[in-house]
């Protein structure tokens, strides 16, 4: 695009598009200034030609290819996924996890934990510089008064006073071209963002103290399990001991023994560190000491109060993973800074007044004849800008992309991570079906070796390797337990649950410029309660045909570099670069820009 710009007035047909887009409005300034119309008409004239980007006012369309009207896939006996059983994400932590010490440990969470009091504090960050931005909008008067001694010179005898009250309104910039709403509907946005970035720290605050409480007691569990096969093995090692000295058995079934046993008293060890950081870890995330009170038991069965999870629909995510809204609210911030740099092609108006009072003395301050007033309206006109309109209007759309394709990525990201949960899932409940079936092998082997020792058939190596077996399948056992609790954590997670969905979403109502302040039906409740909705709805998702029918229609673009010089830098007789003019033609446009496919040359 070309930096220069050249404008021609035409101000008898910019003055009727002026009073048809706000007729109310130019009535008012008409009788207040018949300048300011012509001043706004001289303004028009000169924007009417300038090259602004037509408004695109099509609908944001992600295409992150998930299938998301159709069912996940990999599912146990105790997962389901289809559009007649929704999501359990929409239910509440408080009614989803059915432990009461865990529901305490994670209220004491909510509390106290310094990320999460980091993240609301976020928000009030957020929602005071909105505050700042609608402020801004608001017109601003200024007071101020003086007192004045001067002098004519150093011989002069009779200094003069002044006293002077004023009362001025600031610049005040009228909205005509929706670059103030546009700022505002960016702070909203991010705003918003912020909420939705609290919810995450909520949903994995919640999710992280339950696994550590599952952790906890199942540490608990392999120390009892631990410190239980200690007490037998010890008892083994005594038998052995007095057979080994008895001259019955050689010294190998009394070593294997007291090598079993130490195994067994590494194994309470290593629960026992497990059991410390498994309570740092809980400590950590309640932020203060663990009640005596809510310590979990041992080997905790169950902790939530679902028999069946239900995992909706891909397209349950858009609504429930608060990081997915996060990004979609990115989004719209984007596509409204895109409305902000497009509307600064138009002129910037303004108007500024005061009123004063100024006398000589100051008992005739306030007398009638010493008021003064002043009305006067100010435009700013871009005229020549070197290209930074057109630069900050390629970048404000790039950044949008930018932030379409992480609003994308974020859909994709959200889809995995609930299809690696139920994959996990997927094959939990027959590992745990067989280390039970192998658990039962290894007692009834336990039981027939040590009746086969006591009567003198078999020795009592056969006893020692039934135990060892036993012990490992046991904690195999409380492995695939903590794991399917887990499991079912990380479900509830990964699909949104665990954020306050019975707390409304506090949309702050902007104020109204001037000229929108003369359009009645845009300022009724209805039509705020439409702009609130608004702000907080969902981009349209694409699913996967049709993100390949789009890609299908999309124009093919064409490329073509005609060169207009060659140069030979190293004075060689080779050309070491060209310069050209490099078109790309599209069926929708056609940009030709001059570059340097081989050494970038910038020309002043």
């Amino acid at each position: 695009m070309s930096a220069q710009k050249t404008f021609t007035l035409s101000s008898a047909a910019v003055a009727n598009i002026a009073t048809a887009a706000q007729p109310a409005l130019a009535v008012v300034l008409r009788k207040n200034s018949g300048r300011l119309i012509g001043l706004t008409v001289l303004a028009l004239s000169m924007a009417a030609c300038n090259t602004i980007p037509k408004a695109d006012m099509r609908p944001v369309l992600a295409e992150p290819n998930v299938p998301i009207e159709q069912a996940y896939g990999a599912f146990d006996k105790e997962t389901v996924s289809n559009a007649d059983q929704p999501s359990i994400a929409g239910q509440r932590w408080q009614n989803f996890y059915s432990d009461e010490r865990l529901k305490g440990l994670i209220a004491l969470g909510l509390e106290n934990n310094k990320d999460f009091e980091s993240a609301r504090l976020a928000i009030e960050k957020a929602r005071a510089q909105y505050q700042i931005t609608d402020i801004n909008d608001l017109p601003r008067i200024d007071g101020s008064g003086g007192y004045t001694r001067q002098a004519q010179n150093s011989r002069d005898k009779n200094p003069n006073s002044s006293y002077n009250v004023n009362l001025g309104l600031a610049n005040y910039e009228l909205d005509f071209w929706g670059k103030i709403a546009s700022l505002k509907d960016q702070a909203l946005q991010n705003f918003l963002a912020t909420t939705a970035a609290k919810d995450s720290t909520q949903i994995s605050l919640i999710s992280n103290i339950a696994q550590s409480y599952a952790n906890l007691s199942y540490s608990l569990a392999q120390l009892k399990l631990a410190e239980a096969t200690v007490e037998s093995r010890e008892k083994s090692l005594f038998i052995a001991d007095k057979r080994f000295e008895a001259g019955i058995d050689p010294k190998l079934p009394s070593l294997q023994a007291s090598a079993s046993l130490e195994n067994a008293k590494l194994a309470v060890l290593r629960a026992q560190s497990s059991i410390l950081k498994a309570r740092n870890a809980l400590q950590f995330l309640v932020g203060g000491p663990i009640p005596a009170n809510l310590i979990p038991t041992p080997a905790v069965s169950n902790i939530t109060s679902q028999q069946i999870f239900s995992a909706g629909l891909p397209s349950e995510l858009l609504r429930y993973r608060p990081d997915v809204l996060q990004a979609e609210y990115n989004l719209k911030a984007a596509g409204a800074n895109i409305e902000v740099a497009r509307a600064s092609y138009f002129p910037s108006i303004s108007l500024a007044s005061s009123v004063g009072l100024s006398s000589g003395s100051l008992d005739d301050l306030f007398k009638s004849g010493s008021v003064g007033w002043s009305f006067g309206p100010s435009i700013s006109v871009p005229i020549f800008d070197a290209g930074r309109l057109d630069a900050n209007y390629d970048v404000a759309k790039i950044e949008r992309e930018q932030t379409l394709a992480g609003y994308e990525k974020s859909i994709q990201t959200a889809f995995r991570e609930v299809s690696d949960v139920l994959a996990t899932r997927a094959t939990l409940g027959d590992q745990l079906a067989a280390q039970y079936r192998l658990q039962d092998n290894f007692e009834q082997t336990y039981q027939i070796a040590d009746a086969r020792f006591k009567a003198g058939i078999a020795n009592y190596l056969d006893v020692l390797d039934a135990q060892r077996s036993l012990f490992s399948t046991q904690q195999g056992i409380l492995d695939l337990e903590l794991q399917k609790i887990i499991s079912q954590v990380e479900l509830y997670q990964v699909l949104g649950g665990g954020a306050n969905l019975d707390v409304p979403t506090v949309i702050p109502v902007p104020h109204k410029n001037l000229v929108q302040l003369v359009n009645i039906p845009a300022n009724s409740n209805k039509a705020k309660a439409v702009d609130a909705i608004d702000a907080a709805s969902s981009a349209r998702v694409a699913s996967v045909q049709e993100a390949q029918a789009i890609k299908q229609a999309q124009p093919t673009e064409k490329t073509t570099f005609k060169p207009t010089a060659v140069v030979d830098v190293n004075n060689d007789g080779k050309t070491d670069a060209a310069v050209g003019v490099l078109t790309e033609k599209t069926s929708v446009n056609e940009t030709s820009v001059e570059q340097v496919p081989v050494t970038q040359i910038v020309e002043p």
